[in-house]
């Protein structure tokens, strides 16, 4: 049977899937080398990555590494989450994701 159970913290990643977007992954990479990858989606123009965290401590000190990132224009989304603890508030540090598909729209 399948485990539908999403994990109590994580963090979740969008990047453009291009050259640079893999620079950007190393990077990425580098401060999420312990965690543990439990999805992960790759489209033409963007990859996206969730993380499962330990705890919320856990998630906001390496959240507050990853937004070192976000003045990277291939840095789509990144958001931190506690999925099973409704007094947590979702952070999400950038999302542009709204932008891309409005300026897709206008091409």
């Amino acid at each position: 049977m399948f485990d539908l159970k999403l994990p109590d913290f994580e963090i979740i990643v969008w990047i453009n899937n291009n050259d640079f977007g893999g620079k950007l992954k190393n990077g990425i990479f580098a401060i999420t080398k312990d965690l543990e990858v439990y999805d992960y989606s790759e489209a033409k123009d963007k990859i996206v990555y969730h993380w499962v965290v330990n705890s919320w401590i856990q998630t906001m000190v390496l959240g507050g590494q990853l937004k070192d990132f976000i003045g990277n224009p291939n840095l789509i989304f990144l958001k931190l989450k506690a999925n099973n603890d409704s007094s947590i508030d979702d952070i999400i540090f950038i999302d542009d994701r709204k932008m891309r598909s409005h300026d897709k729209k206008k091409s």
